[in-house]
C-alpha cells in the first residue's frame, strides 16, 4: 500500500497538469470545453510537459497540512518525474513498469508488477495521458459539467483496487484555465495541488532525458 500511495502523489498532480495544456494560451474569459471529447482532445494533444508545482496534503491525523514544492515533468508516452525541492529533496520517476524512489531514507527500485494497486493505477492514468476516452469509460464513472466559461469533470473509479486508494478526483477550471484539483481518498485525506510556469509540448534531448528522469536530478529549487 505504501508504494501504491508514493506513485499516487506523482501520478495525480500530472493528471492535473496535462488537463491544464493551454493555460498559458488563453485566458478565463475563453468558452469551457463544450464536452468531455474537447477536454480528452486535449489530453491526447498535450506533449511533453514541464511545470513547478505546489502541494497541499491534509492528513486526518495532523491538524496542518504538509506542504511541498518543486518540479513535474512529463515525457510521452510514459515517462513520469517529480522532483521535490523543498522543505526537502526527494525524488520520484516512472519509466514504464519501473518505479525508482529517492528520499531522506536512501534509494529503492521497484517493478510495477509488484503491486496490484500501483499497476492500475498507473495503467489506468496512461488511458488519460493518451486521451483514451473509451477506456477512460470503461474504468472510471465520470461527471462532466460545462456552463458558459466554467467547467467541473469528477473521476471516480470503478475498480475495487484502484478504490482502495483513490475515492475521487475532482477537476474545477474556468476557460482553459484549470484552477484547481482535489483528491480524495477513503481515509479522508485529501491533497491539492497548483502549478506555475507551466510549459507544454516540450521536446528533450537524450541527456537531458537522462538528467530530468533520473533520481539525482539537477537542483529545482525556487
Amino acid at each position: 500500500m505504501r508504494r501504491a500511495r508514493s506513485v499516487l502523489a506523482i501520478l495525480l498532480p500530472i493528471v492535473w497538469l496535462i488537463c491544464n495544456v493551454d493555460a498559458l494560451a488563453a485566458g478565463a474569459s475563453e468558452p469551457a470545453p463544450g464536452d468531455l471529447e474537447a477536454l480528452m482532445r486535449r489530453f491526447a494533444e498535450s506533449g511533453g510537459v514541464r511545470a513547478r508545482f505546489r502541494e497541499s496534503r491534509q492528513l486526518s491525523i495532523l491538524t496542518d497540512p504538509i506542504e511541498t514544492q518543486g518540479m513535474l515533468y512529463f515525457a510521452p508516452p510514459d515517462r513520469l518525474a517529480r522532483h521535490t525541492s523543498w522543505p526537502g529533496r526527494s525524488s520520484i520517476v516512472i519509466e514504464a513498469d519501473r518505479v525508482s524512489i529517492s528520499d531522506e531514507t536512501g534509494q529503492r527500485v521497484f517493478d510495477l508488477d509488484t503491486s496490484e494497486v500501483a499497476r492500475a493505477l498507473v495503467g489506468n492514468l496512461m488511458v488519460v495521458f493518451r486521451g483514451d476516452l473509451e477506456a477512460l469509460r470503461e474504468r472510471y464513472s465520470i461527471s462532466f459539467e460545462s456552463a458558459a466559461e466554467s467547467w467541473t469533470l469528477d473521476l471516480e473509479p470503478r475498480s475495487r483496487a484502484l478504490r482502495s486508494v483513490i475515492e475521487r478526483v475532482h477537476f474545477a477550471g474556468e476557460g482553459q484555465n484549470l484552477l484547481a484539483m482535489e483528491t480524495r481518498e477513503p481515509n479522508g485525506d485529501r491533497t491539492v495541488v497548483k502549478f506555475s510556469e507551466i510549459e507544454v509540448g516540450v521536446s528533450w534531448q537524450q541527456r537531458d532525458l537522462d538528467e530530468i528522469f533520473s533520481i539525482d536530478p539537477p537542483d529545482t529549487a525556487p
